[in-house]
């Protein structure tokens, strides 16, 4: 073999190898981006009541029942701009709340009743911090939901009250991933408009109650 023929094969594996370089450190790149983590601990208090007909002064509720949520949420903060931030973790769920709620009589009308929910258990948790991009209608904002898996343990529930027994049983079987009484299951949080999570304590009250989140320290 000539010396010029030797001097194109080493060109040629010269070439192969750094393609091959560059794709794995492509492939490198894209796997492992956003891939630090951040951790925070959190806490969700609602403080009020829920309803599915009517409210005060009508309906007896508790003004001041809660739902309390709290725990570690983690998520991958280093993505693209306009990318969401999706954090997650299996949270504690706390429910001590009323709902108003209306029942048939026996001579036809309805009137008010009222069920009280409670449960404790741990429930998987998603936060998403989105944003809709530049222009007119753009917006920062969070979406909360909750899901309960009975791999996280037990989930003590009890629904009482003066409603008739069918709508409580009902109520019952839905604690704690369909029932109002969960109150941040598909929530909305306006107030979220930062980019990532930040420390701080954000309200936000409306006609039933107040909600509290306190976003109390980063882990890591």
């Amino acid at each position: 073999m000539t010396r010029n023929n030797l001097l194109v094969l080493s060109f040629v594996a010269s070439v192969c190898l750094l393609s091959g370089f560059k794709q794995q450190q492509g492939e490198k790149s894209s796997r492992f981006k956003g891939s630090y983590v951040s951790a925070y601990e959190v806490r969700f208090t609602f403080t009020g009541y829920t309803t599915l007909y009517g409210g005060p002064p009508d309906c007896p509720v508790r003004p001041n029942g809660k739902v309390v949520l709290s725990g570690l949420l983690s998520g991958a903060e280093n993505v693209d701009s306009y990318d969401d931030i999706d954090y997650s973790g299996v949270l504690q769920l706390e429910i001590n709340v009323d709902i108003c709620s209306a029942m048939r009589m026996s001579n036809g009308e309805d009137r008010f009743c009222v069920m009280t929910v409670t449960g404790s258990g741990k429930v998987k948790t998603e936060l998403a911090l989105y944003y809709n991009g530049p222009g007119q209608d753009s917006s920062r904002g969070g979406y909360i939901k909750i899901n309960y898996d009975p791999k996280f343990g037990p989930f003590t529930k009890s629904v009482t009250g003066d409603c008739d027994a069918e709508q409580t049983q009902e109520e019952q079987a839905m604690v704690p991933n369909k029932t109002i009484a969960s109150i941040f299951n598909g929530l909305e949080l306006p107030m979220l408009t930062t980019r990532t999570l930040r420390v701080g304590r954000y309200v936000q009250t409306g006609d039933s109650g107040k909600l509290e989140i306190e976003v109390l320290r980063k882990v890591s």
